[in-house]
């Protein structure tokens, strides 16, 4: 049989992440960027201009590689693409 242990309901804390406590609100922050992106129906190309980055390193955030990218740097993104979408 197996036996289930529950912890702690932040993986990323269970796996020693250094930023743990900020990992969830970057995922829901990618996501909101996502989002517009797709609603927008702009390329990759024409959304990293409008945030001021490389559409590799935006390619990189939105497939989850965000490591090195603080949260409010990612939300100064989402406000930017917002305030030019919309």
């Amino acid at each position: 049989m197996f036996r289930f242990e529950y912890g702690e309901t932040n993986v990323y804390a269970q796996l020693g992440f250094a930023d743990a406590e900020e990992i969830p609100l970057k995922v829901e922050i990618v996501k909101d960027i996502a989002v517009c992106i797709r609603a927008a129906g702009i390329t990759l190309a024409d959304a990293a201009a409008m945030l001021g980055t490389v559409q590799s390193d935006l390619a990189l955030v939105l497939c989850g590689k965000f490591q090195d990218i603080r949260a409010d740097e990612l939300r100064g993104w989402l406000a930017r693409l917002i305030s030019r979408l919309w």
